[in-house]
């Protein structure tokens, strides 16, 4: 009986096409909330990059979805442009400034005063 309840209560969602307590749900790109969570996530990943001579700026988030856990999980899809730090347009000038399409997790847990970046997935 156990197995069984296994088996068929991840499909009663597809069924009936309903979202499961904990499961992500879409949210509009448009929300502040999502866009301040993506402003978080690129400055992070630009921290990482402080040796470098530029920087991402986000130029589309094109996808997002909301995750309540112990906190809140914002799952977003941003595309992001390389742009030359303006102390260091001698070292990239003339190099091409290719586009990036990232996802992040950003968790925060608001009654803890936390927001920290999960994951962080990008490529070309």
């Amino acid at each position: 009986m156990l197995v069984l309840l296994l088996v068929c209560l991840p499909l009663c969602s597809v069924v009936t096409g309903q979202i499961m307590t904990g499961q992500p749900r879409p949210v509009s790109t448009r929300s502040e909330k999502v866009w301040r969570a993506a402003r978080f996530a690129v400055g992070e990943f630009n921290n990482a990059l402080s040796q470098q001579p530029f920087t991402y700026k986000i130029l589309n988030v094109t996808s997002a979805k909301v995750q309540v856990v112990a906190g809140v999980n914002y799952i977003i899809e941003v595309q992001l442009g390389r742009v030359c730090k303006s102390s260091l347009l001698q070292k990239c000038h003339g190099k091409s400034h290719p586009k990036l399409l990232c996802t992040f997790t950003v968790t925060e847990i608001p009654w803890e005063g936390k927001r920290f970046v999960y994951r962080r997935i990008c490529k070309p």
